[in-house]
């Protein structure tokens, strides 16, 4: 029997990718949608305006009713609403014994709430015994940081790691729609997204840390928004205490893909990643490795990451959390 899940914010740009991955999904199974107030009681095929690549509107949902997001009769929540929306109403889900699984901000650095990456940091789930509701909050990161943090947790055994720089290219859609002006945007890059880099340096540090001890980790971070569609890259530079061999860094990745699945792409050839040639499934949940190499000394490791911003960094990530958690809690 499948298990009913409501999805909130679902007429935006992640609940939509949420609703359509989910359709793909045995286990699981979209029950209740639900948007703005205004739109309570609407049809969600009138209502959304549906630009989700994957697949069309799922016929059975066509002419499903929105929800109240605060009066769910699913207990299994998916929450891609805005942050001060996630704010007020994740909370109230949480006191009626509803598990939300969040992609919105509002409490992935409270200390109760585990931010999971699945594949990283598992043993986080335990956080929620803290949690003093019946229901439960459980979040994912910022769509950038998941890139980073992917291709960070396996050098991590290699060395002391002292410092790590971030140079993020992120695509608009991370943005939402309608999201920026074409004028902005159009042949453009711009070196600011606010709060931005203070999210990529706290939640890096708390997922790779202890469920009770965030990472002590030293970190720069410039972020861009440039005119591509999908997928978020990160130029990451490793600072080690050590000289680290390339083939250890190669070794690494390798071994967490045969622990983990195909959780890695390497690239070895020369201008890879690049969005048009390796982001070509709308279902992607793998990070994308290229141009491994070393510094101005071989205790530097630099390398590139290219993630899809509202698969793995977003819907898909709400999802993963979703079937770790059932898997490790029942």
């Amino acid at each position: 029997m499948k298990t009913s899940v409501a999805v909130l914010g679902a007429t935006g740009v992640v609940g939509q990718k949420a609703i359509a991955l989910l359709e793909q999904i045995n286990e699981f199974e979209v029950a209740e949608v639900a948007a703005s107030d205004r739109r309570i009681g609407e049809k969600f095929g009138d209502v959304v305006d549906w630009r989700e690549p994957l697949s069309p509107v799922p016929e059975r949902l066509r002419a499903t009713l929105l929800s109240e997001s605060k009066n769910l009769q699913s207990n299994v929540v998916i929450s891609c609403l805005p942050q001060d929306q996630a704010k007020m109403i994740e909370p109230i889900l949480a006191e009626q014994g509803k598990l939300v699984f969040s992609n919105a901000s509002a409490f992935r650095m409270d200390p109760h709430v585990p931010l999971l990456v699945p594949e990283i940091n598992l043993d986080h789930l335990d956080l929620v015994d803290k949690q003093s509701t019946r229901g439960k909050i459980i979040t994912n990161p910022n769509c950038s940081v998941v890139g980073v943090t992917l291709a960070l947790a396996p050098l991590i055994s290699l060395g002391n790691l002292k410092h790590v720089s971030v140079v993020t290219l992120q695509s608009f859609s991370g943005a939402g729609y309608p999201g920026m002006s074409a004028f902005d945007m159009h042949g453009n890059t711009i070196p600011h997204i606010p709060e931005e880099s203070e999210k990529i340096i706290e939640e890096t540090r708390k997922i790779l840390g202890a469920s009770k001890k965030p990472l002590d980790l030293e970190m720069a971070v410039h972020v861009h928004r440039v005119p591509v569609m999908y997928g978020h890259t990160a130029s990451l530079h490793l600072h080690f205490d050590k000289s680290i061999s390339l083939e250890d860094v190669r070794s690494q990745y390798a071994a967490w893909n045969k622990k983990h699945g195909s959780l890695f792409v390497v690239h070895e050839e020369l201008g890879r990643p690049q969005v048009l040639k390796d982001l070509t499934l709308h279902d992607d949940m793998r990070a994308h490795i290229g141009h491994i190499g070393h510094g101005t000394s071989d205790h530097i490791v630099s390398l590139v990451v290219l993630s899809h911003n509202l698969v793995r960094g977003a819907a898909g990530a709400a999802i993963a959390n979703m079937r770790a958690y059932f898997k490790k809690k029942f």
